[in-house]
């Protein structure tokens, strides 16, 4: 006599079992099971990993020890270096409140100090925009070197700082619209709203002292 095991599970309360057998039937019940799936693409693995978290077995072996960050050499030194350029600024800056009688001096020293860090900033877009392929980074970075030049050459000093100061903030405005700062580590993003910041204000202040 044959078994009806249907017939058994069903008196037993328990559930039919799939005979189901397809690829999409296996991909979910494996997705039910919450077991780590083996083949997806990148984005699945993403939103996989968003709702999961990531699996042990998938960290690399410096994540799986979960050793503190450590800055390296170049970062502590890019920093204080960032720093250490605000002093001009800063310390010209004073010279023009204070020594009155030099105002001339000290202005085309933070003038000329000013257009050496303009064309610094704008010349450091050539290497990403090499590695882009972006020729109107390279534009702009030309441009916006002529545009500071001149300004030295035609303008009064007062009028200088002001443009200076617009330009230190133009030029942070495009890094970031252009995604020029993307392929920067964070810590220098935030550094450089910071040198932004200090330096033209410190330009707009030396405007009105003239």
């Amino acid at each position: 006599m044959a078994v009806d095991h249907k017939k058994i599970r069903h008196l037993l309360g328990e559930k039919e079992e799939s005979t189901d057998h397809g690829l999409g039937a296996k991909s979910l019940r494996r997705a039910l099971s919450g077991d780590v799936p083996k083949t997806l693409t990148p984005y699945e693995w993403e939103q996989w990993y968003a709702d999961h978290g990531v699996p042990e077995g998938h960290l690399a072996p410096e994540e799986q020890q979960q050793t503190p960050p450590i800055l390296d050499k170049t970062s502590i030194y890019a920093t204080w270096l960032g720093r250490a350029g605000l002093l001009p600024f800063l310390g010209l800056l004073l010279a023009l409140y204070i020594d009155t009688q030099n105002q001339s001096l000290w202005a085309n020293a933070l003038a000329t100090y000013t257009l050496v860090i303009i064309c610094f900033l704008v010349g450091a877009w050539w290497g990403t925009a090499l590695t882009q392929r972006n020729p109107t980074t390279l534009l702009l970075s030309n441009g916006i070197a002529l545009v500071a030049f001149f300004g030295q050459v035609l303008l009064s000093t007062a009028g200088f700082f002001l443009l200076g100061a617009f330009v230190f903030t133009a030029t942070l405005v495009i890094e970031r619209r252009r995604a020029l700062i993307q392929t920067q580590p964070l810590y220098y993003a935030r550094l450089r709203l910071q040198l932004t910041l200090v330096a033209s204000t410190s330009l707009v202040l030396a405007a009105m002292l003239m």
